[in-house]
């Protein structure tokens, strides 16, 4: 384990109810989302630091079908277990081949597909935001919490992680539809429940293809946005951390900011008119499709 995730998977063990009561009232520049004192938190999976069942305001969504995380290479024997109590058929990794060389998952006992759903992590990808001699070298230092270093080597070749952050978040909604479609499409078919995706830390790419499940469930940017945030609530003891001590010049990076989910849905709109038409006419999803993602997903379907 290094450096980074132990330190993100013990301050996420030591979260309670309490504590995030102290995340919502925060002083320092971490966005909270709306109604966030009403937000539960438990972290019974020792190995995730970000692992959650998506959050909507009415609870509409069916307990136990479907669950969001950051990456599986940490889980111990234990978790294994109580993540196949779980019965969880299906898990969706939507990290790049490189990521799943240094840092593979585990094994859930009780997962019979895996599949795997590369957003934005390749080189050619990397390459549209920043240069990838500089990811290539960032990559491991951010590992190892070296945010010192990472910030100097940002300096040195002039790179605006504010706006490469926001460049990220367009290119989930205009690079990658063939994934985001067949994610949709696994979530159609009833066998493949109970499901689990997750990228490397559970916020950015695993953040993008929640907010376009809450989206076809029928839910609105609102409670997509409050879902996003939610993940600065269970992992508050690292961003605490992160913020009060860490370069500010890095702090586009540290938690979910509004902004750059914002880009992401305005660039669905700018790009294809409509949510609805990037469903229809870019992801190939039909108003069939829709009616079976709901009946699995939805309490009152």
């Amino acid at each position: 384990m290094n450096r980074f995730h132990a330190l993100l998977l013990t301050t996420a063990i030591m979260t309670t109810s309490a504590q995030a009561q102290t995340a919502c009232d925060t002083t320092l520049d971490i966005a909270m989302p709306a109604q966030c004192a009403g937000i539960g938190v438990s972290h019974p999976v020792e190995g995730l630091a970000n692992f959650r069942e998506l959050t909507t305001p009415d609870n509409g969504i069916r307990q136990g079908q479907l669950f969001r995380s950051d990456q599986l290479h940490d889980l111990t024997d234990a978790d294994l277990a109580l993540l196949s109590d779980k019965a969880i058929e299906t898990v969706v990794d939507l990290r790049a081949a490189n990521e799943l060389e240094t840092h593979p998952n585990r094994h859930i006992p009780s997962v019979d597909f895996t599949a795997n759903l590369p957003i934005g992590s390749d080189p050619a990808d990397v390459a549209k935001i920043m240069p990838v001699e500089v990811a290539d070298q960032i990559r491991p230092l951010w590992f190892e919490g070296k945010f010192t270093e990472i910030d100097a080597l940002l300096a040195e070749h002039n790179v605006d992680l504010r706006q490469t952050r926001l460049d990220r978040y367009e290119e989930f909604a205009t690079d990658f539809a063939p994934q985001v479609s067949r994610f949709l499409h696994l979530l159609t078919e009833a066998d493949n429940y109970p499901v689990l995706f997750h990228c490397a830390g559970g916020k950015d790419r695993t953040g993008y293809i929640a907010a376009v499940t809450l989206l076809v469930l029928g839910y609105s940017e609102e409670d997509v946005m409050r879902d996003y945030l939610v993940t600065n609530v269970f992992t508050y003891e690292e961003l605490e951390q992160l913020v009060g001590h860490g370069p500010a010049s890095l702090r586009p990076a540290f938690g979910a900011h509004p902004e750059q989910m914002t880009k992401a849905l305005q660039t669905i709109k700018d790009e294809y008119g409509s949510f609805d038409l990037y469903l229809s006419e870019v992801l190939d999803i039909s108003a069939e499709d829709i009616k079976a993602i709901r009946q699995n997903l939805l309490t009152d379907s």
